[in-house]
């Protein structure tokens, strides 16, 4: 019962904060292909309208640690120690029509990481992520000025119980539409006797999850979505500066559905609601200046995903699938 507690609050952890930063898998690897359509919507202060195509791809790694040895790695009061250590890599492409330029621009969008996890055979489970990537269209490539941005986090996960569970540390991410270190307080209840459970997380990402069976599951979250791309300016705004920043920022209610369509594969699909949001443009010499600033109608967004699980053995001495824990509490 501890060991299946432990997995449970390690998948707590990975899954809940995987919107602030990469994912990193515990789960012998995974490989993921998918897609993101968000239809045109309009601009509110001028004419035409903001909208994305993209495809992206994204893979884990673990690198070395002792996931598959729980049972034989314990502290003199018999409690399991863990740790695990990954590398992931992520790449995104994708046309984003742009009103304000009245122009089609291709983005291009990549990050590359490494993530650990420790777990000491008390209440807490420490988890540290660093990635290293860049967010800019073809014109600052075929320039050669493309910028590298960083983005990580530090989180503790404190296990009140085996149904409840906390966890605090900061982030470096870009959801809100620019660089930010934020703070992030979370927690996470799973109800007993119930297939159901809901997690939260500061400043906002709250999610209700229904395990329908061994193979599917149903969310509902809101959660920011926003990002900043790097783009030339081609004489756009008002500015002596070739590099400019464009910050999206907006938030997403939806759903989701899980299904595992072997043990080899499994499959995502979400439909969301985008809130109303802001695109914002500035130098990227001095962010804190806006060259222009317009609203984007609310929209709908949709995105569909094949991941494949490489093999992994269970871990020994017990009869869970690593994977499967993991998946439980998404």
């Amino acid at each position: 019962m501890k060991q299946k507690s432990i997995l449970l609050a390690i998948g707590i952890l990975l899954l809940t904060g995987s919107s602030f930063a990469q994912r990193m898998d515990l789960t012998g690897g995974t490989v993921s292909v998918g897609i993101t359509e968000t239809p045109d919507r309009a601009l509110k202060d001028t004419s035409g309208s903001y909208g994305n195509h993209s495809l992206n791809i994204h893979v884990s790694l673990p690198l070395f640690g002792n996931r598959e040895k729980l049972e034989g790695n314990k502290t003199k009061d018999s409690h399991v120690k863990f740790y695990q250590t990954s590398i992931h890599a992520g790449y995104t492409t994708g046309t984003t029509d742009i009103g304000v330029i009245n122009q089609q621009r291709n983005f291009y969008s990549g990050s590359a990481g490494l993530g650990g996890l420790f777990y000491n055979g008390q209440n807490n489970i420490i988890q540290a992520d660093a990635n290293l990537g860049f967010s800019a269209d073809q014109q600052s490539f075929e320039a050669h000025d493309v910028a590298p941005r960083f983005s990580g986090s530090f989180i503790i996960h404190h296990t009140s119980s085996p149904t409840l569970s906390l966890q605090y540390g900061a982030v470096f991410t870009y959801v809100y539409g620019r660089p930010m270190l934020l703070p992030v307080f979370g927690i996470r209840k799973k109800f007993s006797g119930s297939s159901w459970s809901v997690s939260g997380i500061l400043p906002l990402n709250l999610q209700v999850t229904d395990r329908l069976n061994k193979n599917m599951g149903l969310s509902f979250f809101i959660r920011p979505s926003g990002d900043r791309f790097q783009i030339q300016n081609q004489n756009y705004f008002n500015s002596t500066a070739t590099t400019l920043y464009m910050g999206l920022r907006q938030f997403e209610a939806g759903s989701s559905f899980y299904y595992r369509l072997s043990k080899s594969f499994s499959f995502d699909a979400s439909a969301g609601y985008l809130t109303a949001g802001t695109l914002k443009f500035t130098d990227a010499s001095n962010s804190r200046t806006s060259l222009y600033q317009t609203g984007i109608s609310s929209g709908a967004q949709f995105k569909l995903s094949l991941r494949y699980h490489l093999p992994h053995k269970r871990s020994n001495g017990n009869n869970i699938d690593m994977d499967g824990e993991l998946y439980r509490v998404n």
